[in-house]
């Protein structure tokens, strides 16, 4: 499996730009994550792999380079930002096409590109006849999904197909809006649009019609990427990336009910800024400074790490840059990786201090997401100490978050729960993603980030009942455990022979402990830095989806996958003391 999840990689395929050719296809590829050397590059045509000698990459400059003379000892360097024709003399494939890149940095990258029906803008999709397949497959895969048992039930979702990054979290008139990365095609990442949904409490969704989709003719046309919703005046505005080349968009809403929007006619920041070698240029961080507005965009400085790029403005469609907010600690915790390139930034003032929330994303070593809490002076950022994991689910489940403010005031998070499965069980079963809980956000003494969920959130509570009475697919828990009691402590789900997942206190190790292994999840672990008398642990069971808030101060996302999770039931092991709730459906 590649360090790098396939939906990043899929990102360096440039939607639309497969066609069939005279004598083949072609295709660009766009390299926006980091500068890699390429000593190998192979493609796959519907099981069939094309001959090297039959591939031939054309540069922006005119040359041309075969895929055959690509090797360890004559290397290609793909750096960042560059566009890249590919060019190959084989059939067109109509299902599926592959491609494999072996890289010194990283080893061998692959992603698949799904082709099966079609895509929007592909030759067979377009008209009155393309736009009713593709409702139909919709239709049929909402269908399936309601009725998959491991669909989780409380935590939002959309109808189907896939769904990543929250975008535009904001609470308009005394309701809240979730925008969010959609694809309505597929099952897979690609073709992103944004989705829409709102609720009166954070609790109950209500969907609606896509607010964002691709102009073809603009500047997102490879798809609208992530970015952020403010308050401009009494218009609600959303500041977005689109894509290629990365470059930051703005519309505005055309009523209060969010649900038609209008966009600027050009991008608000047509390219990054010149002199400056980035490793990415995206996902807008917007907020207003007094009279003025401020935005951070997610990047990287090449051959240095992640960095955050600030700028300014008075109107939000005319910005100048004001340098880097923050860029990479130059000797940061081994313990804590901090990746080549920073995504999702989120930028705000919590108590007497500001925090930065980034996602990590690197050619080497996991995704995951980190938070620095700091001091904010003359447009820069000065932590008060190293980078620390906000979320410890292993394989980085808890990506992408975006913070808001309720209509109380209080500073909330929500996350994107990513799937622990692999392409294709998510194209067969339909849909991918899922958004965490509702956090609250809060600063320790020690000055520490810590999360819990919204008490709220005990007003989704059905039924209570005892362990082991009766089996469901979800669950609230709240479970006190003492940890010096028995070597490990904790809570046991089961669904069926060798289908369990476990969570406790593991005595040996010191650290708090969720193995989905069984449950054809991951391992993670959670490290205390001292003994403790008691912990609390808070559990949310959702179909495929678990939540673990330890105390009320760190969170553990996972994934888990039981044929049957309606048929889980819970066990106690050790000193355990607990009580169980069924859940009602949120959407």
């Amino acid at each position: 499996m590649p360090a790098i999840p396939e939906f990043i990689l899929r990102k360096l395929y440039v939607p639309g730009s497969l066609k069939a050719s005279p004598d083949g296809f072609e295709l660009q590829l766009n390299n926006t994550l980091a500068a890699v050397t390429l000593t190998g590059l192979g493609l796959t045509a519907d099981e069939q792999p094309c001959d090297p000698q039959s591939i031939l990459l054309r540069l922006p400059s005119g040359q041309e380079i075969s895929a055959a003379a690509v090797s360890g000892d004559q290397p290609f360097s793909m750096t960042v930002n560059t566009l890249i024709g590919v060019q190959v003399r084989a059939p067109m494939p109509r299902k599926r096409l592959v491609v494999r890149a072996e890289t010194r940095e990283a080893g061998t990258l692959q992603f698949s590109l799904p082709l099966a029906g079609g895509r929007p803008g592909e030759k067979g999709q377009s008209g009155l006849l393309g736009n009713l397949r593709r409702k139909l497959q919709s239709a049929r895969r909402a269908w399936r999904t309601r009725r998959d048992p491991q669909h989780p039930a409380y935590h939002f979702t959309p109808p189907a197909n896939w769904m990543n990054d929250p975008n535009g979290l904001i609470c308009w008139r005394g309701t809240y809006h979730m925008f969010y990365q959609y694809n309505p095609y597929d099952a897979v990442w690609g073709n992103i649009h944004w989705g829409h949904a709102s609720s009166p409490d954070l609790l109950h969704w209500r969907h609606h019609p896509i607010a964002l989709s691709p102009d073809p003719d603009g500047a997102d046309a490879g798809g609208c990427f992530s970015g952020c919703a403010v308050d401009d005046g009494g218009r609600a505005t959303l500041i977005y990336t689109g894509v290629f080349p990365e470059t930051q968009c703005l519309a505005r809403s055309t009523g209060n009910d969010l649900l038609t929007w209008k966009k600027h006619p050009r991008p608000v920041i047509p390219a990054p800024p010149e002199g400056l070698a980035l490793e990415g240029f995206r996902d807008p961080c917007v907020w207003k400074e007094g009279p003025a507005w401020r935005m951070a965009l997610g990047s990287g400085l090449r051959g240095q790490g992640g960095a955050v790029l600030l700028y300014g403005s008075q109107n939000l469609t005319e910005w100048q840059y004001l340098g880097i907010l923050y860029q990479k600690d130059p000797q940061p915790t081994k313990a804590v990786p901090t990746g080549t390139m920073w995504e999702c930034p989120s930028f705000f003032p919590l108590g007497e201090k500001w925090v930065l929330l980034l996602s990590v994303c690197a050619t080497e070593g996991p995704m995951t997401t980190i938070y620095y809490v700091g001091d904010y002076h003359a447009n820069r950022f000065i932590p008060q100490g190293p980078a620390r994991r906000l979320d410890h689910g292993a394989g980085g489940c808890f990506y992408a978050p975006q913070t808001f403010l309720s209509a109380g005031g209080e500073r909330l998070m929500i996350g994107w729960l990513r799937e622990a499965r692999s392409q294709d069980e998510m194209q067969r079963a339909g849909w991918s993603g899922a958004m965490s809980l509702p956090r609250r956000l809060s600063l320790d003494k020690d000055g520490g980030l810590t999360c819990a969920p919204l008490a709220e959130t005990a007003r989704l509570r059905r039924e209570d009942r005892q362990p082991s009475s009766r089996p469901s697919a979800q669950m609230e828990i709240l479970a006190q455990v003492q940890p010096d009691a028995a070597p490990w402590s904790g809570v046991y789900l089961e669904a069926g022979p060798g289908e369990a997942v476990q969570i406790g206190f593991d005595r040996q190790q010191g650290a708090v402990v969720v193995d989905c292994r069984p449950a054809g999840g991951l391992l993670s672990t959670l490290p205390l830095e001292k003994n403790v008398e008691q912990l609390d642990l808070h559990l949310f069971v959702d179909g495929s989806v678990l939540e673990v808030f330890v105390d009320d101060r760190q969170a553990i996302s996972a994934r888990f996958y039981v044929k049957q999770p309606q048929a889980l039931r819970t066990q106690w092991v050790g000193d355990v003391r607990a009580s169980v709730w069924n859940v009602q459906k949120q959407v």
